[in-house]
């Protein structure tokens, strides 16, 4: 399955550019992050990742999710399956969730210098 994911994911990408999206669509803000097909090979889950806010993000998805159907036939003749998956696609907001952990991280106040002391001794291990 990973590897049809890996397929589906690569065919879908390239195949964005062919269905002539650039008047309405930014592709250059648009990455395809991760395919999920059902193990019967009927629906497959497309997560996008979208550079750019999240009312701007919504609308892509929208607007990716009406041209499915020409996604699904134009993969439908470069990859050969027993059958077509049924594509949905989804936001992906692994990456700015990401970002806001590592954001808050650096907010963090630093540890104590008794806390920092106690961290090297367990680093070091015991003595003896």
């Amino acid at each position: 399955m990973s590897r049809v994911n890996e397929l589906l994911q690569r065919e879908i990408a390239s195949s964005l550019y062919r269905l002539n999206l650039e008047d309405r669509l930014d592709l250059s803000r648009v990455t395809v992050t991760h395919v999920i097909t059902s193990p019967d090979l009927r629906k497959c889950r497309v997560l996008v990742s979208y550079l750019g806010d999240l009312e701007e993000a919504k609308v892509a998805i929208r607007l990716l999710n009406r041209k499915r159907k020409d996604l699904q036939s134009m993969i439908s003749k470069v990859v050969v399956l027993k059958y077509t998956p049924h594509l949905f696609f989804a936001l992906d907001q692994s990456i700015s969730q990401g970002a806001r952990v590592l954001e808050i991280m650096e907010h963090l106040p630093p540890p104590e210098e008794e806390e920092q002391e106690a961290l090297e001794e367990y680093d070091d291990g015991p003595e003896g």
